[in-house]
């Protein structure tokens, strides 16, 4: 089975477009057309964050929360709308009650992401293939209304989403999205010099010459980076190993205490450089309950199959240049944790 990932995205939205949201949202008789829509099942879907008219209800926190001097523009973004869900796999696999906690741990991190007073509505559909949820707020902040107040740039939405994987992918061992890969050089188009008192057929000719001249030294370039690119991997190879062992030992290391609350919230804190560590904290909470325990354990173990699987991955890429002596650690590590579920027994509230 491949990866099943946590999904969230947002866009803006402005002018007509806003009550063409709410009659889909809310399934207004006669005002939606979506062809997917399954309305046998649409008695499934719930509101989490009960409203009004959506522009009544953006207009109202307008008024209650902008401190511009300046009237609001009539095209300016008042509503940004979004959309949390996760790859099928997941739902055919989740009881109804994990499908419920996945759309109320989503919701928390909404209020907290973009202020609970902002948040308009929270909408889930379970009556279209996959089930997922609209919500939409008003970009308030600091009296200001601006959707470059919450993401200034594409970094922005990066970081929105590494949080929404520690806040609540990571929970039910889904997987954060892939980034885009950078550096790539960028191909040129080609220049072609100008020739004086040529005819048309030798300009043609010259032409057709240069451009193969331009072609060859492009691909001859690209050759070079690719190259470059396998040997910088290549060398890589050792150095990733290493760090996927120092980050499996440090989620060995924390799972030891799991059983004392107070040992265990610690050791977390002491590997917080270590993003599933980090996680696992997060999950945990405030570590007062037996159920936080629970929570940050069941990151770790998600996460650790993670890392081994990623580990078997750089195995089979690395082809004759294997490490043959960290190939046992990767297999001790799958042993490990092909022996170690999710915890089904109460975690003692204990403090060393």
């Amino acid at each position: 089975m491949g990866k099943q990932y946590a999904i969230l995205r947002v866009q803006k939205c402005k002018g007509a477009k806003i009550g063409a949201m709410q009659y889909h949202n809310d399934r207004e008789p006669g005002k939606h057309t979506n062809p997917d829509i399954d309305q046998f099942r649409t008695r499934l879907n719930r509101e989490m964050c009960p409203h009004a008219d959506y522009e009544g209800e953006i207009q109202a926190r307008i008024d209650a929360g902008y401190r511009g001097t300046r009237k609001v523009r009539k095209d300016a973004v008042r509503l940004v709308e979004g959309i949390v869900t996760a790859s099928p796999e997941f739902f055919e696999g989740a009881s109804a009650e994990e499908v419920r906690d996945f759309f109320e741990d989503a919701l928390g991190f909404c209020r907290e992401e973009f202020g609970e007073s902002n948040l308009v509505h929270f909408t889930v559909h379970m009556d279209e293939e996959t089930p997922h949820a609209h919500f939409g707020f008003v970009p308030l902040k600091d009296g200001k209304l601006s959707w470059k107040g919450f993401f200034p740039d594409k970094a922005a939405l990066g970081a929105m989403q590494d949080r929404f994987y520690g806040r609540v992918g990571a929970l039910y061992g889904l997987s954060r999205g892939e980034k885009r890969l950078e550096g790539q050089p960028a191909r040129r188009h080609k220049s072609v010099a100008e020739y004086k008192a040529e005819s048309r057929r030798v300009q043609a000719e010259l032409d057709e010459k240069a451009e193969q001249l331009e072609a060859a030294r492009e691909e001859l370039a690209s050759t070079r980076a690719q190259l470059a690119e396998c040997r910088s991997q290549v060398e890589g190879f050792a150095a990733r190993f290493e760090r996927i062992k120092a980050e499996l030992a440090q989620i060995a290391e924390c799972l030891s205490v799991r059983g004392f609350l107070g040992s265990f919230k610690a050791k977390l804190a002491e590997f917080a450089e270590n993003p599933i560590c980090k996680a696992a904290l997060a999950a945990g909470r405030d570590f007062m309950t037996a159920r936080d325990g629970r929570r940050a354990e069941k990151v770790l173990v998600n996460g650790a199959r993670e890392k081994v699987v990623e580990m078997e991955g750089l195995s089979r890429e690395m082809g004759e240049w294997s490490l043959l002596d960290e190939a046992g650690d990767m297999r001790g590590a799958r042993r490990e944790l092909d022996g170690h579920e999710a915890p089904a027994r109460p975690i003692d509230n204990q403090v060393l």
